[in-house]
């Protein structure tokens, strides 16, 4: 996955991104918290800057991220921040989290209804599964092939992934003017983003976004957010 690997520091800088949708969920990043598919660990800083996690542990199946992972944050709070080179479904801890992130990685997973499930079996009661995705199949575009989506998600595919001992507590859009960069290299361009474009968009484009996407009420948007709220058995 050479195109993936490029594509990580490609937008390993984007702060206002990161910052928007994180910052939009920190009363929900809490306690015990585990990062599914870290990559290279760009979103790591921005959850460690909340003093509402006490624990996060960071999966990273790939050998190439998780060394990489491992030699940038070798030096960041030992005791609050723990890698693990597996992928879920091969962890053998019981450990139970009040968190569980997957941050742009589900739409690489194949049977994504399995990884959910598996991921609510190491949630506490009361827990939540955040889930940020890029949004509609009509969007994809050569880039989700070369990066190895299987999809993109809208709201009804969400709600149509039937996940016992869960709620849906949160599913909206965010980066409405972002979608139409999307619908545009779909249409005209047919290509990959370039360094200097994603650094144009966490610049100018998604400051634009945050205005435009509380006017129209999250209602679309090129990337989606789903928390999935484990509740007591029945």
């Amino acid at each position: 996955m050479k195109t993936l690997h490029s594509q990580m520091e490609v937008f390993y800088n984007t702060k206002n991104w990161k910052n928007y949708w994180i910052n939009g969920l920190k009363e929900l990043i809490k306690g015990k918290v585990m990062d599914v598919g870290s990559g290279i660990g760009s979103n790591l800083p921005f959850y460690l800057n909340l003093k509402t996690i006490k624990k996060l542990v960071c999966l990273e199946p790939d050998i190439k991220l998780y060394k990489k992972i491992k030699r940038r944050f070798h030096k960041t709070k030992k005791n609050k921040i723990f890698f693990k080179n597996t992928d879920l479904s091969k962890l053998r801890s019981k450990e139970k989290f009040d968190t569980i992130i997957y941050a742009d990685v589900l739409e690489h997973i194949k049977n994504d209804l399995k990884e959910i499930k598996l991921a609510i079996n190491h949630l506490k009661i009361g827990g939540r599964l955040i889930i940020l995705c890029p949004a509609h199949n009509y969007l994809f575009t050569i880039f989700d092939k070369n990066v190895g989506h299987y999809r993109r998600y809208n709201k009804k595919m969400f709600t149509r992934l039937k996940v016992s001992k869960t709620e849906i507590e949160k599913l909206y859009y965010l980066d409405s003017l972002g979608f139409f960069l999307s619908l545009l290299n779909k249409v005209i361009l047919k290509r990959d983003p370039k360094k200097e474009e994603i650094k144009l968009w966490d610049n100018l484009v998604v400051p634009m976004s945050k205005v435009t996407d509380y006017l129209s009420s999250n209602l679309f948007g090129k990337s989606i957010i789903c928390v999935y709220k484990k509740k007591v058995d029945n």
